[in-house]
């Protein structure tokens, strides 16, 4: 299964790197996983229901009826490597963002690149993830 930019899998598994803990949630991925190095493990910024302080994009769910029974927020400040093991059994990705949610959301993820210390920070990764978001935005 290949995933694209912009793509909202679920994970029965999502598998949070900095404290390894595990729960269910969807996921937005920044960058697919033909991108990197890291075979069978997509990197992912967290979708949550509860809003974060910053680095945070609010997602209508009426633009994701699919996905979101209540309004739903991408925490750019979380990014993970997330196995691919762990996705749910139901078809995937479960939805895409819409052209302008990732129009606003390319604009705060690079900012975060530069503002965050993550694996997302990293400049090989960092330039991927610009790169690969540039062409799925069409910049």
């Amino acid at each position: 299964m290949s995933f694209n930019v912009g793509d909202i899998p679920w994970f029965d598994e999502y598998v949070f790197t900095d404290t390894g803990e595990v729960r269910s949630h969807f996921g937005l991925a920044i960058l697919p996983e033909t991108a990197t190095k890291f075979q069978s493990s997509l990197l992912c910024c967290v979708i949550t229901s509860k809003e974060t302080k910053s680095w945070s994009m609010a997602l209508n769910p009426s633009n994701y009826i699919a996905c979101f029974t209540k309004e739903s927020f991408i925490c750019f400040d979380r990014k993970d490597l997330v196995p691919l093991d762990g996705l749910g059994g139901e078809p995937q990705p479960r939805g895409k963002l819409t052209k302008k949610d990732a129009s606003d959301a390319y604009k705060i993820l690079k900012k975060s690149l530069f503002c965050i210390q993550d694996i997302g920070s990293d400049i090989f990764m960092r330039g991927a993830i610009i790169r690969e978001w540039k062409k799925a935005i069409r910049l």
